[in-house]
Protein backbone atom coordinates (compact mmCIF):
# COMPACT_ATOMS: atom_id res chain seq x y z
CA UNK A 1 0.00 0.00 0.00
CA UNK A 2 2.70 2.55 0.74
CA UNK A 3 4.88 1.32 -2.44
CA UNK A 4 1.75 2.11 -4.37
CA UNK A 5 1.05 6.22 -2.68
CA UNK A 6 4.54 6.92 -3.39
CA UNK A 7 3.90 5.78 -6.61
CA UNK A 8 1.13 7.82 -7.26
CA UNK A 9 2.60 11.15 -5.28
CA UNK A 10 5.87 10.80 -7.57
CA UNK A 11 4.05 10.04 -10.65
CA UNK A 12 1.95 13.13 -9.85
CA UNK A 13 4.82 15.12 -9.54
CA UNK A 14 5.96 14.19 -12.65
CA UNK A 15 3.48 14.58 -14.67
CA UNK A 16 3.24 18.14 -13.07
CA UNK A 17 6.90 18.52 -14.50
CA UNK A 18 5.70 17.68 -17.67
CA UNK A 19 3.08 19.93 -18.02
CA UNK A 20 4.47 22.69 -16.52
CA UNK A 21 7.32 22.55 -19.36
CA UNK A 22 4.53 21.83 -21.77
CA UNK A 23 3.25 25.29 -20.67
CA UNK A 24 6.41 26.94 -21.23
CA UNK A 25 7.13 25.77 -24.56
CA UNK A 26 3.36 27.01 -25.33
CA UNK A 27 4.03 29.98 -24.37
CA UNK A 28 7.39 30.66 -25.95
CA UNK A 29 5.37 29.59 -29.64
CA UNK A 30 2.41 32.06 -28.74
CA UNK A 31 5.05 34.69 -27.90
CA UNK A 32 7.08 34.10 -31.51
CA UNK A 33 3.93 33.98 -33.28
CA UNK A 34 2.83 37.59 -31.99
CA UNK A 35 6.31 38.80 -32.36
CA UNK A 36 6.54 37.66 -36.24
CA UNK A 37 3.67 36.20 -38.49
CA UNK A 38 5.21 33.22 -40.55
CA UNK A 39 8.01 32.71 -38.46
CA UNK A 40 9.16 28.52 -38.22
CA UNK A 41 10.70 27.14 -35.68
CA UNK A 42 14.13 25.94 -36.05
CA UNK A 43 15.73 23.05 -33.97
CA UNK A 44 14.83 22.07 -30.63
CA UNK A 45 13.89 24.20 -27.67
CA UNK A 46 16.69 25.46 -25.50
CA UNK A 47 16.03 24.24 -21.73
CA UNK A 48 17.90 25.18 -18.72
CA UNK A 49 17.72 26.38 -15.00
CA UNK A 50 21.40 26.92 -14.35
CA UNK A 51 23.13 30.53 -13.82
CA UNK A 52 25.23 30.88 -17.49
CA UNK A 53 25.20 28.51 -19.93
CA UNK A 54 26.48 28.76 -23.81
CA UNK A 55 24.68 27.32 -26.66
CA UNK A 56 25.74 26.87 -30.57
CA UNK A 57 23.58 27.59 -32.88
CA UNK A 58 23.51 27.98 -36.58
CA UNK A 59 22.20 30.73 -38.61
CA UNK A 60 22.15 30.84 -42.37
CA UNK A 61 23.00 34.31 -44.00
CA UNK A 62 19.77 36.06 -45.42
CA UNK A 63 17.32 34.86 -42.50
CA UNK A 64 16.13 36.49 -39.73
CA UNK A 65 15.67 34.81 -36.70
CA UNK A 66 13.44 35.48 -33.46
CA UNK A 67 14.95 33.81 -29.83
CA UNK A 68 11.92 33.63 -27.92
CA UNK A 69 11.93 33.13 -23.92
CA UNK A 70 9.73 31.94 -21.41
CA UNK A 71 10.45 30.85 -17.43
CA UNK A 72 8.83 30.20 -14.24
CA UNK A 73 10.87 31.10 -11.11
CA UNK A 74 13.23 33.88 -12.95
CA UNK A 75 13.61 37.18 -11.75
CA UNK A 76 15.85 37.68 -15.10
CA UNK A 77 16.32 36.42 -18.31
CA UNK A 78 19.38 37.65 -20.55
CA UNK A 79 19.87 36.42 -24.08
CA UNK A 80 23.13 37.28 -25.77
CA UNK A 81 24.05 36.30 -29.75
CA UNK A 82 27.92 36.52 -31.48
CA UNK A 83 28.88 36.02 -34.54
CA UNK A 84 30.86 32.94 -35.95
CA UNK A 85 34.61 32.36 -34.97
CA UNK A 86 34.20 35.18 -32.30
CA UNK A 87 36.66 35.90 -29.08
CA UNK A 88 36.43 37.56 -26.44
CA UNK A 89 36.79 40.87 -27.44
CA UNK A 90 34.12 40.52 -30.45
CA UNK A 91 30.94 42.55 -29.92
CA UNK A 92 27.49 40.95 -29.92
CA UNK A 93 25.31 41.33 -32.48
CA UNK A 94 22.31 41.12 -30.52
CA UNK A 95 21.06 41.17 -26.99
CA UNK A 96 18.07 41.35 -24.57
CA UNK A 97 17.38 41.61 -20.79
CA UNK A 98 14.32 40.67 -20.16
CA UNK A 99 11.83 40.29 -16.54
CA UNK A 100 11.47 36.35 -17.36
CA UNK A 101 10.25 36.02 -20.69
CA UNK A 102 10.98 37.91 -24.02
CA UNK A 103 12.41 37.99 -27.45
CA UNK A 104 15.55 38.61 -29.39
CA UNK A 105 15.91 39.25 -32.80
CA UNK A 106 18.55 39.21 -35.26
CA UNK A 107 18.61 39.11 -39.13
CA UNK A 108 22.20 37.17 -40.43
CA UNK A 109 24.17 38.16 -42.68
CA UNK A 110 26.80 35.43 -43.12
CA UNK A 111 25.99 31.59 -41.93
CA UNK A 112 27.79 29.50 -39.39
CA UNK A 113 27.51 28.60 -35.84
CA UNK A 114 26.97 31.80 -33.80
CA UNK A 115 27.65 31.61 -30.19
CA UNK A 116 24.03 31.80 -28.11
CA UNK A 117 24.13 32.82 -23.94
CA UNK A 118 21.81 32.59 -21.42
CA UNK A 119 22.03 34.51 -18.17
CA UNK A 120 19.03 32.92 -15.25
CA UNK A 121 18.87 35.45 -12.13
CA UNK A 122 16.62 33.45 -9.60
CA UNK A 123 15.56 29.81 -9.37
CA UNK A 124 14.22 28.41 -11.76
CA UNK A 125 13.65 26.76 -15.03
CA UNK A 126 13.33 28.71 -18.74
CA UNK A 127 12.52 27.14 -22.33
CA UNK A 128 13.60 28.82 -25.34
CA UNK A 129 13.14 28.38 -29.16
CA UNK A 130 14.61 29.47 -31.98
CA UNK A 131 11.98 30.94 -35.00
CA UNK A 132 13.55 32.01 -38.57
CA UNK A 133 12.34 33.55 -41.45
CA UNK A 134 13.54 34.77 -44.90
CA UNK A 135 14.76 38.23 -44.31
CA UNK A 136 12.50 40.95 -46.52
CA UNK A 137 14.50 42.01 -49.42
CA UNK A 138 16.16 45.32 -48.71
CA UNK A 139 15.44 48.17 -51.65
CA UNK A 140 18.17 49.16 -53.61
CA UNK A 141 20.51 52.00 -51.89
CA UNK A 142 19.81 55.48 -54.03
CA UNK A 143 21.89 56.49 -56.89
CA UNK A 144 24.50 58.18 -55.71
CA UNK A 145 24.76 62.42 -56.94
CA UNK A 146 28.18 62.72 -58.40
CA UNK A 147 28.91 66.35 -58.08
CA UNK A 148 31.45 67.48 -60.33
CA UNK A 149 33.94 70.02 -60.16
CA UNK A 150 34.40 73.21 -62.43
CA UNK A 151 35.95 72.26 -65.80
CA UNK A 152 39.41 74.35 -65.02
CA UNK A 153 41.23 73.10 -67.96
CA UNK A 154 39.76 75.93 -71.10
CA UNK A 155 41.41 78.27 -68.03
CA UNK A 156 44.66 76.95 -68.29
CA UNK A 157 44.41 76.57 -71.96
CA UNK A 158 44.05 80.28 -72.36
CA UNK A 159 46.71 81.31 -70.15
CA UNK A 160 48.95 79.29 -71.81
CA UNK A 161 47.95 80.42 -75.35
CA UNK A 162 48.55 84.22 -73.82
CA UNK A 163 51.91 83.55 -71.93
CA UNK A 164 53.53 81.56 -75.43
CA UNK A 165 51.06 81.65 -78.43
CA UNK A 166 51.42 78.22 -80.38
CA UNK A 167 52.59 76.10 -77.03
CA UNK A 168 51.53 72.75 -76.94
CA UNK A 169 49.95 70.85 -73.70
CA UNK A 170 51.87 68.07 -73.19
CA UNK A 171 50.64 64.57 -71.38
CA UNK A 172 47.04 65.55 -69.11
CA UNK A 173 46.07 67.60 -66.77
CA UNK A 174 47.02 67.09 -63.29
CA UNK A 175 44.25 67.34 -60.82
CA UNK A 176 44.56 68.86 -56.55
CA UNK A 177 42.43 69.54 -54.30
CA UNK A 178 43.74 71.26 -50.84
CA UNK A 179 43.02 74.11 -48.49
CA UNK A 180 45.12 76.70 -46.95
CA UNK A 181 44.84 75.22 -43.89
CA UNK A 182 46.51 72.48 -42.01
CA UNK A 183 48.76 69.62 -44.22
CA UNK A 184 46.55 69.34 -47.51
CA UNK A 185 47.54 72.56 -49.09
CA UNK A 186 50.58 71.19 -51.38
CA UNK A 187 50.83 68.62 -53.70
CA UNK A 188 54.11 66.91 -55.72
CA UNK A 189 54.03 66.09 -59.40
CA UNK A 190 56.73 64.29 -61.57
CA UNK A 191 57.22 65.36 -64.99
CA UNK A 192 59.39 64.66 -68.41
CA UNK A 193 61.24 67.23 -69.80
CA UNK A 194 63.59 66.87 -73.06
CA UNK A 195 66.77 69.43 -73.44
CA UNK A 196 66.71 71.80 -76.21
CA UNK A 197 62.31 72.83 -75.44
CA UNK A 198 61.11 75.67 -73.42
CA UNK A 199 57.95 74.82 -71.39
CA UNK A 200 55.75 76.49 -69.48
CA UNK A 201 54.07 74.95 -66.34
CA UNK A 202 50.57 76.79 -65.49
CA UNK A 203 48.51 76.00 -62.55
CA UNK A 204 44.84 77.32 -62.96
CA UNK A 205 42.62 77.71 -59.56
CA UNK A 206 38.68 77.80 -58.95
CA UNK A 207 38.05 81.89 -59.79
CA UNK A 208 36.85 83.14 -56.28
CA UNK A 209 37.66 80.43 -54.08
CA UNK A 210 41.70 80.13 -54.66
CA UNK A 211 42.85 83.45 -53.51
CA UNK A 212 46.78 82.25 -54.06
CA UNK A 213 48.38 79.46 -55.84
CA UNK A 214 52.20 78.58 -56.05
CA UNK A 215 54.16 76.60 -58.31
CA UNK A 216 57.58 75.52 -57.39
CA UNK A 217 59.67 73.49 -60.05
CA UNK A 218 63.17 71.27 -59.34
CA UNK A 219 65.44 69.92 -61.43
CA UNK A 220 66.68 66.25 -62.11
CA UNK A 221 69.39 67.00 -59.34
CA UNK A 222 66.55 67.66 -56.55
CA UNK A 223 68.19 71.68 -56.79
CA UNK A 224 65.16 74.17 -56.99
CA UNK A 225 65.33 75.77 -60.29
CA UNK A 226 62.45 77.92 -60.24
CA UNK A 227 58.88 79.48 -58.35
CA UNK A 228 56.05 81.47 -58.85
CA UNK A 229 54.56 83.13 -55.62
CA UNK A 230 52.29 85.70 -56.24
CA UNK A 231 48.38 86.43 -55.36
CA UNK A 232 46.60 84.95 -57.89
CA UNK A 233 45.04 81.76 -58.73
CA UNK A 234 46.82 81.61 -62.26
CA UNK A 235 50.36 81.10 -61.26
CA UNK A 236 53.01 80.17 -64.23
CA UNK A 237 56.56 79.04 -64.46
CA UNK A 238 58.78 79.24 -67.88
CA UNK A 239 61.90 77.16 -68.38
CA UNK A 240 64.06 75.84 -70.95
CA UNK A 241 65.57 72.47 -70.31
CA UNK A 242 69.27 72.30 -70.75
CA UNK A 243 68.56 68.40 -70.09
CA UNK A 244 66.50 65.99 -70.57
CA UNK A 245 65.09 64.19 -66.87
CA UNK A 246 61.79 63.95 -64.67
CA UNK A 247 61.57 67.46 -63.13
CA UNK A 248 59.54 68.03 -59.52
CA UNK A 249 56.61 70.56 -59.78
CA UNK A 250 55.00 71.76 -56.54
CA UNK A 251 51.76 73.36 -56.36
CA UNK A 252 50.98 75.04 -53.03
CA UNK A 253 47.72 76.38 -51.42
CA UNK A 254 48.92 80.03 -50.42
CA UNK A 255 45.15 80.95 -49.34
CA UNK A 256 41.94 79.80 -50.48
CA UNK A 257 39.97 76.51 -50.44
CA UNK A 258 39.13 74.75 -53.43
CA UNK A 259 40.49 72.67 -56.96
CA UNK A 260 43.07 73.23 -59.36
CA UNK A 261 44.64 71.93 -62.38
CA UNK A 262 48.17 71.97 -63.36
CA UNK A 263 49.23 71.64 -67.11
CA UNK A 264 52.62 71.70 -69.07
CA UNK A 265 52.81 73.20 -72.39
CA UNK A 266 56.32 73.32 -74.52
CA UNK A 267 57.83 74.62 -77.64
CA UNK A 268 60.79 73.71 -79.56
CA UNK A 269 62.06 71.34 -81.27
Amino acid sequence: MKRSVLFLVLSSIAYAGVAHADALEDAVVQQAKQQEKGANQVGEFFKGSGKKTDYQVLLEAGQCYWFSGASEGLKKLYMYLWPPNSNPFTMRVADVKTDGKGTMAHCATTSGMFKFQVKADGSGNYVIGVFSKVAPKQPPPPPVEVVKGPDLGPLCDKVASAAAKGAKREGEFFDGKGNSIGHDDRIDYSIQMDAGKCYWVIGCGEPEKVKSLYLYLWGPDNKRISEAKSDTHTPMIGHCAKETGMFKVQAKMNSGNGSYKVAVYTKGK
